[in-house]
């Protein structure tokens, strides 16, 4: 049986979590940053045709990862849907929808993030998603 100490950090890590998902639909880096542990692991998986893909690490790298994502991609919907947490994980499952800007074609796919949380902070975040439909929106036929 889970203690009420684990409860109340798992509702502590969604919030967490929830507070840098609302900071990105702002577009209000500076929180975000205040939420990101500094030597975060940001990532998502590699993709010949995505130049966001991979995994990048600390302030920089988050801030690299945005920087090259907001000149390949526009995220036009990005719906966290459920959110699962354990004493140091919170898994988000959810919804985007996104136009690869070289080619202007769009992809629809749900996403699992996983953000392990240290400290108050989010030490990593790995993002899980449909690649072949991201791949080729922004593959060139």
């Amino acid at each position: 049986m889970e203690n009420r100490n684990d409860a109340q950090l798992a509702t502590a890590n969604i919030a967490l979590v929830q507070q840098v998902y609302d900071a990105f639909a702002r577009r209000d880096i500076g929180t975000m940053l205040n939420f990101l542990d500094a030597n975060v692991e940001w990532g998502e998986p590699p993709n010949p045709f995505n130049p966001a893909g991979g995994m990048r690490h600390g302030h920089a790298g988050f801030l690299e990862w945005l920087q090259v994502g907001n000149q390949a991609e526009e995220v036009l919907v990005l719906e966290p849907r459920k959110f699962l947490a354990g004493e140091d994980t919170v898994a988000v499952i959810g919804f985007t929808k996104c136009l690869a800007k070289p080619t202007g074609k769009m992809y629809e796919t749900d996403f699992v993030h996983v953000v392990t949380v240290k400290d108050g902070k989010v030490a990593r975040f790995q993002e899980f998603f449909d690649t072949f439909a991201a791949a080729e929106a922004f593959r060139n036929n």
